[in-house]
């Protein structure tokens, strides 16, 4: 997997992650908002909202019904009770119940209870729902405040000529402790009178204001409830606050709804944000952290320091002890390997360089000394030829003017063989090639080399092909091959070595081999991986013609002009094996091959 799959994988990861997150936040939100509602209408209205929870929630025991403790707990803050009655009107069950309130019911005395027909003390609601085959009667009362207290108003209330409300002295009381107040309006809803009015009241009601603060008490804060007198046309208002305690007219301060509303929102908003300023860091950790660690690697490299960064234990930062990768590294797993072979090959460009130098100074003191040499001599005899006090014979002359021709070939070949190293670096091709038998070509040609004076005859051996061998080659290059591979091989080793030369065919007619193995004493290990270098040995002056040091990185050059490669297999004591080798035929710069029609 690469670097760039892993990178989406891991992105999508994470975004789907941190969606999934912020979904999971809103909907707890939602619900802890949902729960909160719902909680605040059972304060507030617990005979809609309650009554129907607390059936809900209800489990039947061995015993009876069991209800929610929570809910029950809300009925005594509501300062109400709870009655659960069978089909017969008994009591079953009951909550927080007064003494006043009856143990059982007849059916018509309820209804007339219900329907305000007959007098009750409290304020009764009525719930019936059938849940797992059996019906539920549940009675739930509150105190009944505004009731009594009204009725009391309404037949013992006066308008004072001064314009001032007369009640009487317990209605007073009550309305002061309860935190409530009576208003006097005329027939257009202005107010006439009031008693323990808060300056937040209003004191004039439209037909709509004054039903929706009967309907919505939730929303103002106060339970209302008013009656008509049809004589006078005057309306008797009472008001009492409800459980919440929101006052009149706090316009500042929004419903207990409105707040959760706003609260959770609020809270979902922040922990949203949290969430991800959190994932931020963490991506800034967990992506930057490496992103840092590379750029200071490859700030270490253009300062050829070619080791990844370590930290003060000196463990590299980003494996664990064990050498495994650490899991924020793991995701630049390609990034981290491909800088750490660049380090490596930057180090060993770095030792290459260290190497090519040395090489270099030892290759030029080697060409000034081969250059020098030759020319001292040459310069020699010529002082000696211009020398006026000496006359030299004929024969002296000759002697001198032939060691100046050779030493001057001498030269004439090295600088040649520089020029060739050189153009077969730049790219050179050979010349147009021309057809021939190898075969019998290669040996003709071994047999001119065999005939140089410091080679016997016998220590070159042909092994031709069992078939004529149709090659294209350029000639000129080829023989240079084979001339500095027979004294490279006979002029390194003992007088006793005997050089093997013989033509292999490729199978199945593509390819050609030309092998040449000696049975000298070998090479080791460093001698083989700087055997083509230029100038790797140097040679005497007094050496031949043709042991320049420069033969073998001139071979090796030709050999893949032409479209072929050599190769080398030695190990001291055991001789040597040279291979040039033509894989298959290139059309003009190779080797053509028709093996059939020589079977």
């Amino acid at each position: 997997m690469n670097i760039k799959r892993r990178l989406t994988i891991r992105f999508v990861l994470q975004l789907a992650t941190a969606g999934a997150f912020v979904l999971l936040i809103v909907a707890a939100t939602f619900f802890w908002t949902l729960q909160r509602v719902i909680d605040i209408r059972i304060s507030s209205d617990f005979a809609s909202v309650g009554l129907n929870q607390l059936v809900e929630s209800s489990e039947m025991g061995k015993d009876g019904i069991h209800f929610d403790p929570q809910l029950l707990e809300q009925v005594k803050k509501n300062g109400g009770w709870l009655q659960s009655l069978d089909e017969n009107g008994q009591v079953e069950q009951s909550y927080n119940t007064p003494k006043d309130v009856p143990k059982s019911y007849a059916p018509g005395e309820f209804v007339s209870y219900w329907t305000g027909d007959l007098p009750f003390p409290y304020g009764l609601y009525l719930w019936v729902q059938e849940k797992d085959g059996r019906p539920f009667t549940l009675l739930y009362g509150e105190p009944n405040h505004l009731g009594p207290l009204l009725k009391k108003i309404r037949s013992q209330g006066i308008l004072s000529s001064n314009g001032l409300l007369v009640l009487p002295t317990d209605v007073t009381d009550r309305l002061k402790q309860l935190g409530g107040y009576v208003q006097l309006l005329d027939s257009k809803g202005s107010e006439l009178a009031s008693y323990n009015r808060p300056a937040s009241a209003p004191t004039a009601y439209t037909l709509y204001g004054l039903a929706l603060r009967n309907m919505y008490n939730e929303r103002y804060g106060f339970h209302l409830t008013s009656t008509y007198d049809k004589e006078t046309g005057h309306t008797w208002v009472v008001s009492l606050p409800n459980s919440s305690g929101y006052a009149i007219g706090n316009k500042w301060l929004p419903p207990e709804e409105e707040r959760i509303i706003l609260i959770a929102m609020l809270a979902m908003f922040t922990a949203i944000f949290a969430s991800f300023l959190l994932l931020s860091l963490w991506q800034a950790h967990r992506f930057g952290v490496p992103l840092l660690h590379m750029l200071t690697w490859l700030d270490s490299l253009g300062r050829a320091v070619y080791q990844e960064p370590v930290d003060h234990r000196g463990i590299h930062r980003s494996r664990m002890r064990s050498g495994k990768w650490k899991r924020r590294y793991r995701i630049f797993v390609d990034v981290m390997h491909s800088i750490d072979k660049l380090s490596g090959t930057l180090q060993r460009d770095q030792a290459l360089r260290q190497q090519t130098e040395s090489l270099r100074e030892e290759w030029i003191a080697g060409i000034t000394h081969d250059l020098k040499t030759p020319l001292v001599s040459i310069k020699g005899y010529a002082h000696l030829l211009a020398e006026p006090q000496y006359d030299w014979t004929v024969a002296e002359v000759r002697q001198f003017s032939s060691t100046m021709l050779e030493k001057s070939a001498h030269m004439e070949m090295l600088i040649n063989d520089l020029a060739m190293t050189y153009r077969l670096k730049s790219g050179a091709h050979p010349p147009e090639s021309e057809e021939i038998e190898l075969n019998r070509w290669l040996e003709d040609a071994l047999k001119q080399a065999a005939a140089d004076p410091f080679y016997k005859k016998e220590t070159i051996l042909f092994q031709a092909a069992p078939f004529d061998v149709t090659v294209r080659l350029y000639t000129p290059w080829l023989e240079r091959i084979i001339n500095n591979l027979v004294a490279n091989a006979l002029l390194h080793n003992p007088p006793d070595t005997v050089l093997i030369v013989s033509v292999i065919p490729g199978e199945g007619g593509k390819g050609l081999t030309i092998q040449f193995a000696d049975n000298g004493t070998g090479m080791d290990e460093n001698t083989v991986n700087r055997l083509f270098e230029r100038y790797y040995r140097g040679t005497a002056t007094s050496a031949a013609v043709n042991g320049t040091g420069l033969g073998m990185a001139i071979s090796k050059g030709l050999i893949e002009a032409m479209g072929g490669k050599i190769t080398v297999e030695t190990t001291l004591g055991n001789g040597t094996v040279i291979r040039l080798i033509w894989e298959e035929a290139v059309a003009g710069n190779g080797i053509e091959k028709d093996i059939n029609e020589n079977l």
